[in-house]
């Protein structure tokens, strides 16, 4: 009985030392977030009368930030703010409070490890060492971003940069960046506008993982004058160890010198370095549905299997739409062939090539890029195969049926009205039929097809469709027809 007691005992003991460090654990956590809110308001217009002052609400970001806990949201109202650090933290949203953006200015100095030697570098954001950081709809602007310098810098970090204005304010900075990304960072840049960087819009080195999707990014283009300057829209490379990238429905403009710069702009370059030295890894890339024009070159690769170029408009560039560079060996250059499928490169005739394509009209390539099949037109396209001009048509409660050649194009009875479609760039999303401009019927499967079947006058109607693609171009394709129909199928 008493070893039954005493082993009662011990157990009695341990449930109370679990049950006393449990507490104590809930009490740390609560004593670290000890009267701090979810939820901070910054407003320039704060000051100490505001309610919630100190707490709550605040007159700058930074504070903000130093208040507010880890998944956690930041309203910034509209104003002009200072720089920010956010550092060792997670979960977080940085988002202007109202309608118009809350703009965020100047520059401070951070260390880049990545650099040789680590040196001190400017930027506006600064994210080190934190996960899923998320800034939504703020317009940043560096002020005297002289040197090396980057807008928004994430190192060591995850997030998200969503609906903002990106603006770093340089011209000839040739070591100015809009985005940069590092150290194993996974960034997502969408629905943005970056542009009047120096050099790079957004750049991704180093182990990064970067999601780049339905941005408009926009070059500086340097006269004769400025000196021997260049730009980049997106570059990916790495010296070190390779990054990863998705690139899709982003256009990317003005990256171009009207001079004779002794290197190149391009609205993409990918695994650069790898043209001059060797590196361990490759990068990979997918680049899709992008826009790329008016830039001195669309496209500046060194291929790897790893990198696809694909369903692109690629148009208007100066020089080439795209150019495949080798990689060094070690010994001696080797060319690799880069996949650039099904891209529209200006003209239904393909990209020009002087022995492959002389008669292409599209943008010149280099060689070693596979680019056959070519999408001849981006836009889709629709044909009313049913009915045909010029026939009759006549279905009697599908018991009596023909159609036979006719003065004018005539249907009695119901008919099916059918269509051949093709997708251009993007994929169909649907098939509208109109009578006389009212919608009828709608299909977003094929067979794109509708059966007309309505009791009618004699009369004359016009046979309307339109093909919708997922971005919203159109075609469209008319008849003219005569119908009646005095019985309901």
């Amino acid at each position: 009985m008493k070893k039954y007691l005493r082993i009662l005992s011990v157990i009695g003991i341990l449930i109370i030392f679990i049950g006393m460090s449990t507490i104590s654990a809930v009490s740390n956590v609560l004593s670290n977030n000890q009267g701090q809110p979810t939820e901070v308001f910054v407003d320039d217009d704060f000051d100490e009368t505001t309610p919630g002052w100190g707490y709550d609400h605040f007159d700058n970001i930074q504070d903000g930030l130093n208040n507010v806990t880890d998944y956690g949201t930041i309203h910034v109202f509209e104003g002009f703010y200072d720089t920010f650090t956010v550092q060792g933290r997670s979960n977080i949203l940085i988002e202007s409070g109202d309608s118009v953006m809350s703009i965020i200015q100047g520059n401070q100095n951070v260390i880049d490890y990545t650099l040789s030697p680590p040196s001190f570098t400017k930027c506006v954001i600064f994210v080190d060492n934190s996960e899923n950081i998320v800034l939504n709809r703020l317009n940043v602007q560096g002020i005297d971003l002289t040197g090396r310098s980057y807008a928004v810098f994430f190192n060591d970090s995850t997030g998200l940069i969503d609906e903002c204005n990106i603006s770093p304010n340089q011209r000839g900075n040739m070591a100015s960046l809009g985005v940069r990304a590092q150290l194993y960072s996974e960034l997502s840049i969408e629905n943005c506008t970056i542009e009047n960087y120096g050099r790079i819009g957004i750049f991704a080195r180093t182990g990064a993982i970067i999601n780049i999707y339905k941005n408009t990014i926009i070059g500086q283009i340097y006269s004769d004058t400025d000196g021997d300057y260049v730009s980049y829209g997106i570059e990916i490379e790495d010296l070190i160890e390779a990054s990863d990238a998705e690139i899709r429905y982003n256009e990317i403009i003005n990256h171009d010198h009207t001079g004779n710069p002794t290197w190149s702009s391009a609205a993409i370059i990918i695994d650069a370095w790898r043209y001059y030295d060797v590196t361990p890894d490759k990068c990979s890339a997918i680049v899709e549905y992008n826009e790329i024009h008016g830039n001195m070159l669309g496209l500046q690769i060194v291929p790897n299997e790893n990198i696809k170029i694909n369903f692109n408009k690629i148009y208007n560039n100066q020089l080439y739409g795209a150019v495949s560079n080798p990689y060094w060996d070690g010994t001696t250059y080797v060319y690799v062939d880069l996949n650039a499928l099904n891209n529209w490169w200006g003209d239904e005739s393909g990209p020009y090539h002087p022995s492959t394509n002389p008669d292409g009209a599209g943008n010149q390539v280099t060689d070693y890029i596979i680019y056959t099949p070519w999408i001849e037109d981006y836009l889709p396209g629709i044909t009313i195969t049913c009915p045909q001009s010029r026939f009759l048509y006549f279905n009697f409660r599908d018991f009596i049926e023909f159609k036979i050649p006719f003065i004018a194009t005539l249907i009695i009875g119901k008919n099916d009205v059918k269509t051949e479609v093709s997708d251009g760039l993007f994929q169909i999303e649907k098939v509208e039929f109109y009578v006389d401009g009212n919608l009828k019927f709608y299909k977003n499967t094929e067979p794109y097809e509708w059966t007309w079947n309505e009791i009618t006058a004699f009369f004359p109607y016009k046979i309307s469709t339109i093909v919708y693609d997922t971005e919203g171009n159109t075609a469209i394709d008319e008849i003219n027809v005569w119908k009646t129909q005095s019985f309901k199928e």
